[in-house]
């Protein structure tokens, strides 16, 4: 099965990254991951970005499906998007590019 690529770009309010980096390290120690890689990097704009990689598309639906999402936890430190929109996300199924060799 093909496995999924979840992205989910973000800007911390002022003075609040270091509180949503604490928040974030809690969530996935209280709410682990299992070994489906979920890491935040610094765009080096003020945004951040969320980076999932799931193995199938079920386990992308099911981290989606938590009662306890950590997007909703990342909320509190986000400052919203001109759109009013928290977050910009994407996400897809990973395409296998040596099925082309």
């Amino acid at each position: 099965m093909a496995g999924m690529i979840n992205c989910i770009r973000f800007r911390p309010k002022e003075g609040k990254e270091e509180a949503l980096f604490k928040a974030f390290a809690e969530y996935v120690r209280d709410y682990p991951f299992d070994d489906i890689m979920h890491h935040i990097i610094d765009l080096g704009t003020g945004e951040y970005a969320l980076v999932g990689v799931h193995h199938s598309v079920e386990s992308f639906i099911e981290i989606m499906n938590r009662d306890n999402r950590v997007s909703e936890m990342m909320r509190l430190y986000v400052e919203p998007y001109e759109d009013g929109e928290s977050f910009h996300s994407f996400s897809g199924p990973v395409v296998n590019y040596n099925d082309y060799l």
